[in-house]
């Protein structure tokens, strides 16, 4: 088990700040904290440094970790941090209580700070210095709202009067708050008795509750998976209000390589980075599909009760289709278009992108593309998906040619200038990760 003395000895500071006690000299073995948000509330919560022994030491030793997931006896929870769209900083968990994910069926989802027993092992990996107990919390607990006009107290938030959300208020508005967790509770009671059985399965749940999280762009956050997050965690404070979507609990999971990636991309902010992560969901696919398709075209054709095996003609025939098949399958940009044939329509496009942007890929290619032979060949109607399958040449002409530009760097070439072109990139985002989502989409599995 994790050492736990110093965390002991942290929260009974900090707590001892809430005690109705005037002599601090004399506060060692119990305390009277005072709760309550205004004068008439206010109550005493009496507590022994023994009582906050145990119950720290429970609450650790309640979490067990398995394949970077952590789990109790019923539930997981799977850390991750998040950052706001377009904003530097970490971003905080800044409500009361857990949000949970709408249509929940075999399991309950939900979007929370982490549990205080996650939070106590983390800490113990820390060097709870003079520094950090200030700064992280004592400071910012007094100063996001734990003073009320009665004097000091701590705001339970309705919360019943225990130990634990004594101590998770005190805790809420420290650094625990850029703390988050996906939490997968299962709802059948056997299931639950079985959660270390199928941690891997549960990974996969999470992971693809974090992607619709991302999807949704949830009050603007971009979440990312970490197996210990407070060691990434700095001075970060900015706390926004931003109006986010539902999230809706996944009913696929997805392949793993592809959300690493994918996640990436919605982690940073360069536009050069973003495109070529998105760009590389897509090309994962690369091989997959084409050999899909030769083994199907030549399963056809062998099956054909025509076909003779016997037959010098037909053989050659087959061994010159592959042939031809093959070398153009070779070509990146060939198999591009297969992708984007096999899991890209009208109405995934249509969903994604702003009519704004529709009519700019119509009319408009980057400024750094200028040089191409066949500029038009660039352009494309999405309207045109719906009847015609040489719009998804053109999409594979321009975000190759793109994809080109910002890895190549030759002479005579284009060429991507990232001081002078990003904001022409940028243009291109959304529409090269509308492909990426419907890819990861399309090629997940449905597990419900």
């Amino acid at each position: 088990m994790a050492d736990t003395t110093k965390i002991v000895e942290t929260l009974w500071k900090a707590l001892a700040n809430f005690s109705i006690e005037n002599d601090m000299d004399n506060i060692e073995n119990k305390i009277f904290v005072r709760i309550g948000s205004t004068s008439k509330n206010i109550q005493n919560f009496s507590l022994t440094k023994p009582e906050l022994i145990e119950f720290v030491n429970d609450q650790v030793s309640a979490f067990s970790c398995s394949e970077d997931v952590y789990f109790c006896s019923d539930h997981i929870e799977y850390t991750v941090i998040a950052r706001q769209k377009n904003e530097p900083f970490l971003a905080p968990f800044a409500w009361g209580q857990e949000i949970p994910f709408t249509g929940a069926k075999k399991y309950r989802y939900s979007l929370s700070q982490i549990s205080l027993g996650l939070f106590f092992r983390f800490l113990a990996n820390v060097n709870l210095d003079h520094n950090f107990i200030v700064q992280n919390i004592f400071t910012n607990s007094f100063y996001m709202g734990m003073f009320n006009g009665s004097g000091k107290s701590i705001d339970l938030m309705g919360n019943e009067a225990n130990l634990y959300n004594v101590v998770d208020s005190l805790l809420r508005r420290s650094v625990k708050q850029y703390l988050m967790a996906i939490k997968i509770e299962p709802i059948d009671d056997q299931d639950k008795n079985k959660i270390a059985e199928n941690i891997g399965v549960y990974r996969n749940k999470a992971e693809a509750a974090m992607f619709n999280i991302n999807l949704a762009e949830f009050h603007g956050f971009s979440l990312r998976h970490l197996d210990n997050p407070l060691n990434t965690i700095t001075n970060a404070n900015n706390m926004k209000n931003i109006n986010g979507k539902r999230m809706e609990s996944p009913h696929m999971t997805y392949n793993q390589d592809m959300l690493d990636i994918y996640t990436a991309g919605n982690w940073y902010d360069d536009p050069l980075v973003k495109f070529l992560n998105y760009y590389q969901v897509v090309e994962y696919l690369f091989n997959y599909v084409p050999d899909e398709m030769l083994f199907k075209q030549v399963q056809r054709k062998i099956s054909d009760p025509k076909f003779l095996y016997t037959n010098k003609d037909d053989i050659l025939t087959l061994a010159n289709f592959i042939s031809k098949l093959n070398r153009k399958n070779e070509k990146e940009i060939s198999s591009l278009e297969m992708v984007l044939k096999r899991y890209v329509n009208y109405s995934d496009l249509k969903k994604s992108l702003s009519d704004e942007l529709i009519s700019y890929y119509y009319n408009e290619i980057p400024s750094f593309l200028e040089n191409v032979s066949d500029p038009k060949g660039l352009k494309f109607s999405v309207g045109n998906l719906r009847n015609s399958e040489k719009v998804y040449g053109k999409i594979a002409r321009r975000l190759y040619a793109i994809r080109n530009s910002l890895v190549h760097n030759k002479e005579g070439e284009n060429h991507f200038n990232p001081l002078n072109d990003a904001e022409d990139l940028k243009k291109e985002i959304p529409l090269i990760k509308a492909i990426a989502e419907t890819v990861i989409i399309k090629y997940g599995t449905t597990t419900e």
